[in-house]
């Protein structure tokens, strides 16, 4: 028995199950509450959902082109709430709603020669409901496992590079030193330079602190740092850090706010992450040419981590671009106004620290990093 489009048997299902909503939530929730050990205060916010989530089914169940409860279930089960449980348990929810309805109907309309049908394409709908939770628990899961493959090759590239890097910034270092004294050396011994050979001899003392820039960068990009993990304050980190680039906010025309929450300090190495701040900070005030905010707030999460974000206004990321930013070398900035260092220094050093670092950008509406970092006890312990 199938029951294709609009048909009155769909109708009055529908009509049946919205006059019986508000019953059939109450009964499900004084049955689910103690079987699965579901507080109070827990059962009234999943009641209210079991009776929005009951008004997308019977949509669906008057108009099977209407098709909103699928498209909610589908988020759900990648990251919303039903995605925290098993779906064993979801499932079994929902048919305890079918046991709830078929009660009620056989309750209500057993002398009504409709009730077979109400009855098939009730159980039509549920099957056809578990089919697509199913799939979208598979699909939620294998995007999972995707995300954590990708995860785990970044790691692996990112370690395989810092290596490499430190091997290439220490053979450098040796021969810019030798380089570093003969320009010294020629800025002396010239008795009488010429405005062109001094101004030549500044250029390449300039290009020389930059190349010594870029090493230093790949030697904290490279380096473990897991020894130097102490306690952080890391509110007064930020505000010194925003002290030192009050002049460079004023000439770019950005107004910097801050919301720093009451939060434990920070297991990690205090170095880096007053170069992780630097180097975000300095990244978020270039991506604002014409002015704009910044805004930088901390508080408390995930019980026993600490959540900071840096936001701006800025022009923000394309999305192709985003998934490779934290790549060594990899820069969206015009040649010669970035080494594509920076922000491999703050995947460094935060994974390094056991953080996690996050990143949400558009283009033209700004970019948002959420770095989640252990919170330390007195000597740095971690709860």
């Amino acid at each position: 028995m199938t029951f294709p489009g609009d048909t009155p048997v769909r109708r009055e299902l529908a009509r049946f199950m919205e006059e019986h909503g508000d019953e059939t939530a109450r009964v499900w929730a004084d049955t689910i509450g103690p079987a699965f050990e579901i507080g109070a205060e827990e059962l009234e916010f999943l009641a209210k959902d079991m009776r929005e989530a009951q008004a997308r089914w019977r949509a669906h169940i008057r108009d099977p082109g209407d098709v909103a409860t699928y498209a909610v279930l589908r988020e759900h089960a990648r990251g919303g709430f039903i995605a925290e449980h098993p779906p064993s348990r979801f499932l079994a929810r929902q048919i305890k709603i079918r046991q709830i309805l078929v009660d009620l109907l056989s309750r209500e309309m057993r002398e009504d020669p409709k009730l077979p049908e109400l009855l098939g394409l009730l159980d039509q709908a549920l099957w056809e409901r578990i089919l697509h939770i199913t799939d979208f628990f598979v699909e939620a899961r294998l995007a999972e496992r995707r995300r954590l493959e990708l995860q785990l090759i970044q790691s692996e590239k990112m370690a395989a590079i810092g290596q490499l890097a430190a091997g290439i910034a220490h053979e450098i270092r040796n021969p810019l030193g030798i380089i570093m004294n003969a320009l010294y050396d020629l800025g002396e011994l010239l008795p009488d330079p010429t405005p062109e050979i001094r101004e030549d001899l500044q250029i390449a003392r300039a290009e020389m602190g930059r190349v010594q820039e870029i090493i230093n960068n790949l030697l904290e990009f490279s380096r473990e740092g897991a020894s130097e993990r102490q306690s952080v304050d890391l509110n007064r980190l930020i505000k010194q850090t925003l002290r030192l680039m009050r002049k460079h906010f004023e000439t770019a025309a950005v107004e910097a706010h801050t919301t720093l929450g009451e939060i434990a300090p920070c297991h990690a190495s205090e170095n880096g992450i007053r170069q992780v701040l630097l180097n975000l900070i300095t990244n978020a005030v270039q991506a604002m040419p014409h002015g704009g905010e910044l805004r930088v707030s901390t508080s408390p999460c995930d019980g026993e981590r600490v959540l900071l974000e840096i936001r701006d206004t800025g022009v923000g990321i394309a999305p192709d671009a985003v998934a490779r930013i934290f790549d060594p070398f990899y820069t969206t900035k015009d040649p010669g106004e970035g080494t594509g260092l920076g922000l491999s220094v703050v995947h460094s050093v935060i994974t390094h620290a056991g953080g996690t670092v996050e990143v949400v950008s558009a283009p033209e509406h700004g970019t948002t990093f959420s770095i989640r970092l252990d919170a330390a006890h007195e000597g740095g312990r971690v709860a």
